[in-house]
C-alpha cells in the first residue's frame, strides 16, 4: 500500500490519502428551547379550564473534542506490526514528542509538540467524490478558523499532522494560507471515511 504525501489548498484545506483502511459522523445538534402555554382570564365566566403551561427542550449540543495539530519531524512507510502501541486513556502530553502511526498503520511519524488545538463546530458525513474518493469536511469555529489561517500563512510548505487519540488522521503539506474555516479530509473507501469521521468528531 503506497503512502502519498498530502497537501493543503487555498479555499478548503483539502487532505487526501491513498490508505484504503481509513475513517458515524458526529454532527453538532442545535439547542432548541420552546415555551408555550395558555392562560385564562380570571374575570371570565366560562367553566373551561386553561391547559397547563408546558416547556420542551432538545438535547444539549454535542461538543467535539479539539483536534490537535503537530509538526511532522519525520515520516516513513511501515507495517502494522511495527507501529508503536497507543492508549487513548493516557495520551502523550501536548509538550512531548509523539512517535505514532496513521490510523491505517501504513506510515510511522515522529511529531513535535502540539502547535494548535482546533475547535470544531461540525464534522460533516462522508461525501463521495467523482474520483472514487470520499471526503469528510471539518468546519472550524470562528476563533480556530482565524488561528488556522494565521498558522498556515506563517508555516507555508511545512508538514503537519492532525492527531486524534495519538493517531495521525492525515498529514498534509501546507501549500497556501487557508481562510475558508474548513478542512477536507479524503480517503478511498466508505468504511475508512466512516472511521475518519468518527475519530474526527469524537465528543469532548
Amino acid at each position: 500500500m503506497m503512502h502519498r504525501r498530502t497537501s493543503v489548498g487555498r479555499d478548503t484545506d483539502r487532505v487526501s490519502s491513498a490508505v484504503p483502511t481509513r475513517l458515524a459522523c458526529v454532527g453538532v445538534l442545535a439547542v432548541v428551547l420552546c415555551g408555550c402555554g395558555s392562560t385564562q382570564n380570571p374575570t371570565a365566566t366560562s367553566s373551561t379550564t386553561a391547559a397547563p403551561a408546558t416547556t420542551t427542550s432538545a438535547a444539549p449540543a454535542v461538543r467535539i473534542r479539539p483536534l490537535p495539530v503537530r509538526p511532522v519531524q519525520k515520516s516513513q512507510p511501515t507495517t502494522p506490526d511495527k507501529c508503536p502501541p497507543v492508549n487513548p486513556n493516557t495520551p502523550v502530553p501536548p509538550a512531548d514528542v509523539l512517535t505514532t502511526c496513521d490510523f491505517g498503520r501504513t506510515t510511522v511519524y515522529t511529531l513535535g509538540p502540539e502547535a494548535l488545538n482546533l475547535v470544531l463546530g461540525q464534522v460533516a458525513p462522508p461525501n463521495p467524490l467523482t474520483s472514487g474518493f470520499y471526503e469528510v469536511t471539518l468546519t472550524l469555529e470562528a476563533a480556530s478558523a482565524a488561528a488556522w489561517a494565521a498558522f498556515t500563512s506563517a508555516h507555508l510548505h511545512d508538514h503537519v499532522a492532525f492527531v486524534r487519540d495519538d493517531l495521525v488522521l492525515e498529514a498534509p503539506m501546507i501549500e497556501e494560507r487557508v481562510t475558508s474555516g474548513r478542512i477536507a479530509l479524503t480517503t478511498q473507501t466508505p468504511e475508512a471515511a466512516d472511521q475518519l469521521a468518527h475519530l474526527a468528531g469524537r465528543p469532548a
